[in-house]
């Protein structure tokens, strides 16, 4: 028996949009959004509340009473500040790590108490840099532990960068003993930033139950709709790049692509396929596209343009819907309703 499609999570990444388009959400046919929240203490554990954990506090309960479902994405390892968490990978840390967590899900309450995002691609360089993975680990389980000392119902679970022998030694790492998660996620980008097509799912879905038998959850997976393509060879190529730029912001190209190349159409099609795959496969929960708009510059180059970030959204910067928002909400009504 899998997983009934009434119980299973049609979201999107709520990402880069600074306004609240939660008619368009409803209207795509997605019930659950992820967003991600921020350390909630300005100078010391317990203190005065950060401006940034009210903006973010303020948008899940927006959300939330317009009928939404939210899954809170906790913070990175870098988002628990040694000077008030202590020095990452110490027991102080990790006692802060379940404080600040506990506090969230106390906070949040009723906006936020089913779902939960702990940490972000722990297993990968992107959000974890070179801090061992065994701490890395650790903090993600005192994480979902705060979570659940307020909320025991609350299902955590966390993303990895994508499947690999790194996430199957950080799966080794986090589900060892009485361990707090209830499902496990993965990312996936076939055809931009990585080879492969949206096909290549189903296999590596297979793979995850059958190495954990923790539901699936499709945390985060979509197609850039922009951006050229280039070689292998001619992507790595970057002279003179005096600001460091990653190889797809310096060429603003890609080296992989789906047949069509990136482009609306091409992105819609990929949307709509992939949700197919995800409502037949009976070990997944619940997936997240990404993201709801595009983005105005990309965060790893601060440019403008950047296929990197720039081109994932359903809409566009000023939230007007794609070709791949109609795709999408076109298969949601045909697979769920």
């Amino acid at each position: 028996m899998g997983i009934p499609l009434k119980d299973r999570i049609r979201g999107v990444v709520y990402a880069y949009s600074p306004t609240e388009r939660w008619d368009l959400v409803k209207e795509l046919g997605t019930d659950w959004i992820r967003l991600n929240v921020p350390f909630p203490w300005a100078e010391e554990i317990g203190g005065t509340i950060s401006p940034r954990w009210e903006a973010v506090k303020a948008k899940i309960l927006s959300a939330h009473a317009a009928g939404l479902k939210v899954m809170p994405s906790t913070p990175t390892i870098f988002g628990y500040p040694e000077a008030i968490c202590g020095k990452i990978g110490t027991p102080e840390f990790f006692r802060s790590v379940r404080r600040a967590t506990a506090f969230m899900a106390e906070d949040l309450g009723d906006a936020a108490p089913m779902l939960w995002q702990c940490m972000n691609e722990l297993d990968g360089a992107t959000f974890s840099g070179d801090v061992p993975l065994e701490i890395c680990t650790e903090a993600c389980r005192a994480s979902a532990f705060g979570i659940r000392e307020v909320n025991p119902d609350a299902v955590c679970g966390t993303n990895f960068s994508c499947w690999w022998e790194g996430s199957r030694r950080a799966g080794e790492m986090l589900f060892r003993g009485e361990h707090p998660f209830g499902y496990l996620g993965d990312d996936g980008y076939f055809g931009s930033w990585s080879g492969g097509t949206v096909e290549d799912w189903p296999p590596i879905i297979d793979d995850m139950w059958n190495t954990f038998g923790l539901p699936v959850l499709i945390s985060e997976w979509g197609y850039s709709s922009g951006g050229a393509t280039l070689t292998p060879a001619e992507l790595g190529s970057c002279p003179d790049n005096e600001e460091h730029l990653e190889p797809v912001c310096y060429h603003k190209a890609w080296c992989n692509e789906m047949p069509g190349g990136h482009n609306e159409d091409v992105q819609a099609a990929y949307m709509a396929r992939g949700l197919e795959i995800f409502a037949a496969h009976p070990h997944v929960m619940g997936n997240f596209m990404f993201c709801f708009s595009d983005a105005v510059t990309c965060w790893h180059c601060h440019h403008e343009n950047c296929p990197a970030e720039c081109y994932w959204g359903l809409c566009d910067v000023n939230c007007v819907p794609k070709k791949a928002y109609y795709a999408a909400r076109d298969a949601i009504r045909r697979l769920y309703f």
